[in-house]
């Protein structure tokens, strides 16, 4: 690399690759407009990167390969104007690297995707931008996490997505696009369902279906109907579940929770007298045991848990 240069070529392989982190991409795009010399440097080895990308989609890295056709590109372009010197062979070999340890894709030279298939269980995902995927049994999905995050679903998956400002993160089903910058949220969208849903739990995202539009925020949702062509926004529910382990109530009545609590942990839960049906639980729960619930919903309304028999147990009290 050129020797006034403060970017390693590890950071600049990172920038091309589109996974480096918020801040080391600030302090690259600075870098390159500190200086023209930067700014060409910088230019140059996009082109490198996106030539090379486009005509050898290798199925595994091989570093000399991949320096042989960047020292003929790099003649090439001379012969176009004038290239920056820099220190190709260990910029490529740290590219290599990198790209040896992103999560699952088809790498460096070739497309930059990521493909995931959950079939009789949900597959559980975090992705190279640091973004956490939870695909529902049945459904798949591709993610290209290049300059652009794109992620194309079918069927049904939660996203906890790194906040990035310069990279939206877009869903697309076959109707429905959802872009987003940081937030929490899930696009229910099978082939034979009816009615597309798209959920958000934390933070804002943008709904298109053609020129129609919404926006949602936290505890709302939009629901788009195949067969009317309708958008439309409503509220959450009082019990909703995010991913395969997230469990959140807001102001659910005790009988809805135990119900759900029966379900998921395949127990048998009483409520010791009628008044505790006034309760309603605002709570969020993560994979805890049934025992830790139980005990937060009874400290919550100030009841007593009675351990009655294995899977069987007692909520008993004033209520509510």
């Amino acid at each position: 690399m050129n020797e006034r240069s403060p970017i390693d070529s590890e950071a600049l392989a990172r920038y091309l690759a589109g996974t480096s982190d918020a801040p080391e991409r600030e302090r690259v795009e600075a870098w390159a407009a500190s200086d023209t010399v930067h700014a060409d440097e910088l230019e140059a080895l996009r082109r490198i990167w996106d030539d090379a990308a486009e005509a050898m989609p290798l199925p595994e890295v091989d570093v000399d390969a991949g320096w042989r056709k960047v020292e003929q590109r790099m003649g090439d372009a001379a012969g176009r104007g004038t290239v920056i010197p820099l220190n190709a062979r260990r910029w490529i070999a740290a590219a290599a690297v990198i790209a040896g340890l992103l999560f699952a894709g088809r790498l460096l030279f070739g497309p930059r995707t990521v493909e995931l298939a959950a079939t009789g269980a949900s597959v559980h995902g975090t992705l190279a931008d640091s973004s956490r995927v939870v695909l529902a049994p049945g459904s798949r999905l591709t993610a290209d996490l290049g300059r652009h995050r794109t992620i194309r679903l079918k069927g049904e998956a939660y996203f906890e997505v790194a906040r990035d400002t310069a990279r939206p993160f877009t869903v697309h089903t076959n109707e429905v696009d959802v872009t987003v910058l940081g937030t929490a949220f899930e696009v229910s969208a099978f082939d034979t369902a009816r009615v597309v849903r798209v959920r958000v739990r934390e933070g804002r995202v943008q709904v298109a279906v053609g020129p129609d539009t919404v926006v949602l925020r936290a505890g709302e949702q939009a629901r788009y109907d195949r067969v009317d062509h309708q958008l439309q926004r409503a509220a959450n529910g009082p019990l909703e579940h995010w991913g395969d382990k997230l469990l959140q109530f807001d102001q659910a009545p005790l009988p809805v929770v135990v119900a759900e609590l029966q379900r998921r942990y395949g127990v048998m839960v009483e409520l010791g007298n009628g008044p505790m049906a006034a309760c309603r639980l605002t709570a969020t729960f993560e994979d805890e045991p049934v025992e830790t619930v139980l005990q937060v919903i009874a400290d919550t309304f100030g009841l007593r848990v009675v351990h009655l028999a294995p899977g069987r147990y007692l909520l008993e009290g004033d209520g509510c």
